[in-house]
């Protein structure tokens, strides 16, 4: 009789050539999540292109309008009256008065009464994954990380656009993307989040923006 069951030591080896076996294909739920943050970047990159091309074509100002009060996140493009168009300056924010802020608020208000949807750019327009949120936005223009309300980034018939960084997350992984003033490539950089680290996913998320963002606002 030469039948024997499996020792311990087998038992143990199956099981962690099992586990490296699981490790090296992620879960279905992990890739979909994934694929979901690349399309948000893919999406936004398209309406970047899209707002560029507007401006040069409407040879007027034109923007991508975030706005993050609604969900899943809204974003729209859209244009400006004819012609030169001057942004209000908007002062950096630790140099703000509380009647600076209402000052600058009215200027937000009054500016946005003078844009206009574009209404092709509703039906190419995609709806953000639940999975997936746009977690700021910076602008050379506004100079802060803006994760409430809404957030514009501008685009001049001459070509020229705003300098601007947009910041996704999913609960597992990081993303932002870097837009250029004077070119029109864009650049996207994806990072998992330390899921081992004793600390929030919130606060891994925050620091993870504040480095990216001084970073990009000291060159």
């Amino acid at each position: 009789n030469n039948a024997r069951g499996f020792s311990l030591i087998e038992i143990l080896v199956a099981l962690l050539l099992a586990s490296l076996v699981l490790l090296a294909f992620p879960s279905n739920d992990h890739t979909e999540k994934h694929r979901n943050l690349q399309s948000a970047v893919a999406d936004i990159e398209r309406a970047i292109g899209f707002a560029s091309n507007e401006s040069i074509l409407r040879n007027t100002v034109v923007r991508l309008r975030i706005s993050f009060d609604k969900q899943p996140i809204e974003y729209n493009v859209e244009y400006g009256p004819p012609g030169n168009m001057p942004l209000p300056d908007m002062p950096e924010e630790k140099s703000k008065s509380l009647d600076q802020e209402k000052a600058d608020a009215e200027k937000i208000a009054n500016l946005n009464k003078q844009f206009t949807k574009v209404e092709e750019f509703e039906q190419i327009r995609h709806e953000i994954s639940e999975d997936v949120t746009i977690s700021g936005v910076a602008t050379t223009f506004q100079k802060k990380i803006i994760s409430d309300g809404e957030a514009s980034i501008y685009f001049y018939s001459t070509g020229e656009k705003d300098g601007a960084l947009i910041f996704f997350n999913t609960d597992e992984e990081t993303a932002y993307l870097e837009v250029q003033p004077f070119l029109s490539e864009t650049r996207s950089v994806f990072t998992p989040i330390n899921t081992e680290s004793v600390a929030k996913v919130e606060d891994i998320l925050q620091t993870k923006l504040d480095e990216v963002f001084k970073e990009w606002i000291s060159n």
